[in-house]
């Protein structure tokens, strides 16, 4: 399995560590969203098939890395918290598209 990589961010946004994984039973999942052609966007979710915190990041990781170039979408990330946890304004979006491989 890949080692698990941060994504690119500013020294101003600490980026959630766990961000689009939560625990369902004794599996971690990831929830994410993607765009696709014609203004439609599309939630996907699944589980990344372990107990293990280390090894669902870097799963995690590794599937957002992957996903928009095998299936030809944009993803979009908040990578700064979860709901809730500071109003407002505590989300960043980023987007990656699938074709640079890398987020924008």
């Amino acid at each position: 399995m890949a080692q698990s990589q941060p994504f690119p961010t500013s020294h101003h946004d600490p980026i959630d560590p766990d961000h689009h994984l939560w625990r369902n039973g004794h599996r971690w999942w990831i929830a994410f969203t993607v765009h696709l052609p014609g203004w439609q966007k599309e939630r996907v979710r699944f589980s990344l098939g372990t107990s293990d915190l280390k090894e669902a990041r870097a799963r995690r990781d590794q599937v957002l890395r992957e996903y928009p170039q095998e299936r030809g979408c944009e993803l979009s990330l908040r990578l700064d918290g979860r709901r809730g946890s500071g109003g407002c304004g505590a989300y960043r979006g980023i987007h990656a598209r699938g074709s640079e491989g890398h987020a924008a």
